[in-house]
């Protein structure tokens, strides 16, 4: 199973070159971790609003590198927290350790992250 969108990380390449998408690639990384500390926080305490927007943002940045897998996940999280659905978004929130784990696997296997 591929977690991107194959034309869309071609496209990156040829417009920004490799060397500036493994510097994006590296910041959507670093954010990510940000962003499901602050996911996991927010959900603890049942801050859907929150929740929403935070899932927004990255479900727009998975979008953005072609990272299709996770922008799903992510978009059913803001779309169940947007509908005040606590249980739902639980259930979609489960699912992100797993595809985030897999992006990056990818991106490093791919030669876009330092493989560290």
């Amino acid at each position: 199973m591929t977690y991107f969108d194959n034309e869309v990380l071609d496209e990156l390449v040829e417009i920004l070159g490799e060397e500036d998408l493994c510097a994006i690639t590296a910041s959507f990384v670093d954010q990510l971790g940000n962003q499901l500390a602050e996911l996991t926080a927010h959900s603890a305490n049942a801050e859907l609003t929150e929740i929403s927007r935070i899932a927004h943002s990255l479900k727009g940045g998975a979008g953005n590198l072609g990272a299709v897998a996770l922008s799903d996940v992510a978009a059913a999280v803001e779309r169940h927290s947007r509908a005040g659905d606590s249980g739902l978004t639980a259930t979609a929130m489960a699912k992100l350790p797993e595809v985030v784990q897999q992006t990056i696997a990818e991106l490093r296997q791919r030669g876009y992250l330092p493989t560290h």
